[in-house]
């Protein structure tokens, strides 16, 4: 019963999380994850990473081909990810550029739009 108790509070939190990322924009989210305790986004592995990307891919979204722009920033993603497979959160072959809405959208879901 107590495990049934633990889920459900697992569950309760999740959707609360996603109600709140919902009222968010898309810069409120990023902004948010940047301020994660682990540091990873603001470290130069990930950061001289980043540019690699950029530079195998461009800065057009891989989803729905915008360009990058001030009200579209393009997102560098991790197509597995980083939460559940952090192994490969600095291999090139694990990352696309996808705007704000696609990165969003996509979630923690594993999504490969490369071609």
């Amino acid at each position: 019963m107590k495990s049934l108790a633990a889920r459900l509070k697992r569950q309760a939190t999740k959707r609360a999380l996603a109600i709140k990322l919902n009222a968010m924009s898309d810069n409120d989210v990023a902004n948010a994850i940047r301020a994660q305790k682990d540091g990873f986004l603001s470290s130069q592995a990930w950061k001289d990473m980043r540019l690699l990307a950029i530079e195998r891919y461009g800065l057009l979204c891989l989803r729905c081909g915008r360009e990058n722009s001030r009200l579209f920033p393009i997102n560098i993603d991790h197509i597995k990810p980083r939460k559940f497979y952090p192994e490969l959160a600095l291999e090139i072959d694990n990352l696309q550029p996808l705007c704000g809405p696609c990165n969003k959208l996509k979630g923690n879901k594993t999504i490969d739009y490369r071609k």
